[in-house]
């Protein structure tokens, strides 16, 4: 049995998810992967989200422990994605690992090119409920 850990979700950034996936034109397999998360997620007020999770709009300095490579994503929905400046679409195999982890986790996901990737969330730099910002 594959071990999941538990995420946690704020009420809007779920609510937001949902109307994403269920947009028309949306790919079916983006509530496929929504329903994947949700069903390890706690979902909480925004005001109730510890600091050190990553929600939407989060920016987070990861690292890659076997090569030490070091990269900052921002987690985003689909229409702000541009992996170019390290907007990451929030259904892209590290999105998804990543919304919702804790700092001092790793995650791990398999990229398109297939070989499972396992990266230490190293720093959280900015969270918009950290920030008081409610909107973002």
């Amino acid at each position: 049995m594959k071990k999941t850990k538990t995420c946690y979700l704020t009420e809007l950034d779920v609510a937001r998810l949902e109307k994403h996936a269920a947009s028309p034109g949306a790919d079916a397999r983006l509530q496929d992967m929504l329903d994947e998360v949700l069903e390890r997620a706690v979902i909480v007020d925004a005001r109730e989200i510890p600091a050190n999770v990553v929600t939407m709009n989060s920016q987070a300095m990861l690292v890659d422990e076997t090569s030490g490579e070091e990269m900052t994503w921002t987690v985003v929905y689909p229409p702000d994605a541009d992996f170019t400046h390290g907007r990451l679409n929030v259904f892209s195999p590290v999105g998804l690992a990543l919304l919702g982890a804790k700092r001092g986790e790793r995650i791990r996901f398999t990229p398109p090119s297939g070989t499972q990737k396992v990266l230490k969330l190293d720093k959280i730099l900015f969270q918009p409920e950290a920030a008081d910002d409610f909107t973002l």
